[in-house]
């Protein structure tokens, strides 16, 4: 995966990012993606639209070779 400005973060940062934060580029702050947490307070529409691209693409990939199953 590419390098992007999204940042790995926990759970709990996740919930005190989402109740306290009042800006960010796109109306996104968070995502959760399986059971991973980023903070992309600070990507651009694109850099947000390449960053969810590559996680798709790297889960297609685990699933192709095997080491996930989609539920």
């Amino acid at each position: 995966m590419r390098y992007h400005k999204a940042i790995a973060i926990t759970r709990v940062e996740a919930h005190f990012i989402i109740d306290t934060s009042v800006s960010s580029q796109t109306n996104l702050i968070v995502i959760q993606h399986r059971s991973k947490w980023y903070d992309v307070r600070s990507l651009t529409p694109k850099e947000l639209d390449d960053f969810l691209e590559d996680l798709m693409r790297t889960e297609a990939a685990d699933i192709q070779a095997g080491c996930n199953t989609p539920h």
